[in-house]
């Protein structure tokens, strides 16, 4: 009787604990996809990469918000779980309904094999793009945010998309682009207007090289974090820091930009995203400070 009634404490002890894991791990982690529709996200879709007419001669205007006549956003089960499938026919994206605001973000994706102009030869593009803000579709069929580049290499730099700017720790990697590098000097990055003429010098003000290469080896799942935090964020692939970023703001007024949409971008290339997950913070964790 003895045995019994010290097996049945251990058995309850053990529930309990179970249970209270379970709780603290919802109550810590919201689902951002509820894995069956896209509940919650809108999508703005351009058309596909500079075609103007259809086969008849009609002029073809932007498919705009939540239009998708090509099945560029698809829901798919990839074997191992179901997933956004995001096909890179036309440039576009989704995004939240919602704004978010200090936040722990993670998510899994991969790249597929399709590949489509201006990506027929690669490198495969995407991104994740954060603090969106303004009209979708008024910056290259986004809008305006910061991004954490999801491109195959690259996976873990940043890009400014529209009027946004950022200050990031970097040293030069070479005549023209910078490297992050924990600790460096800070530099300003931001849309140069000079975009237009495709100078040297306004790409070295908009990209900036991840640390180090963590992406996984194409058709393997990578896993992405996002910290936002105040107007400061820090870019992780694969359980490594590869980006610390501080001041987000807004280019023309200088405002501080700690919020906005969460936004997974379609450029021309095949890729799945699953498991996304989000949770409020007010520090950075532990592992990553």
């Amino acid at each position: 009787m003895k045995r019994f009634f010290v097996l049945f404490l251990i058995i309850a002890l053990y529930s309990c604990t179970s249970e209270k894991k379970k709780t603290e791990t919802a109550e810590q982690w919201t689902a951002l996809w509820n894995g069956k529709d896209l509940s919650g996200w809108h999508s703005y879709l351009g058309t596909p990469y500079q075609v103007q007419t259809d086969s008849l001669g009609n002029t073809l205007t932007p498919f705009g918000r939540d239009n998708d006549p090509l099945g560029v956003i698809t829901l798919v089960d990839t074997g191992d779980g179901n997933a956004i499938r995001i096909s890179g026919v036309a440039w576009g994206m989704i995004y939240t309904a919602q704004d978010y605001r200090n936040y722990h973000l993670k998510l899994k994706t991969k790249w597929g094999e399709g590949m489509h102009s201006p990506r027929e030869n690669g490198p495969r593009d995407s991104g994740l793009l954060y603090h969106g803000f303004g009209v979708p579709g008024s910056v290259h069929n986004w809008m305006d945010s910061q991004e954490l580049q999801v491109q195959q290499g690259d996976m873990g730099d940043y890009w400014p998309v529209g009027d946004v700017e950022i200050d990031i720790p970097s040293v030069l990697k070479d005549s023209i682009y910078h490297i992050y590098k924990d600790n460096a000097p800070l530099r300003s990055y931001y849309f140069a207007e000079t975009l237009k003429t495709a100078t040297h010098d306004s790409l070295a003000k908009r990209r900036v090289f991840k640390a180090f290469d963590a992406e996984r080896p194409h058709g393997e799942w990578n896993d992405v974090e996002l910290i936002a935090l105040g107007d400061s964020s820090i870019h992780i692939v694969n359980g490594k820091v590869v980006m610390r970023l501080f001041n987000s703001r807004k280019r023309s007024t200088q405002e501080k930009l700690d919020s906005g949409k969460i936004i997974l971008q379609s450029e021309g290339a095949e890729v799945f995203y699953k498991d996304l997950y989000i949770k409020q913070i007010s520090e950075v964790p532990g592992k990553y400070r």
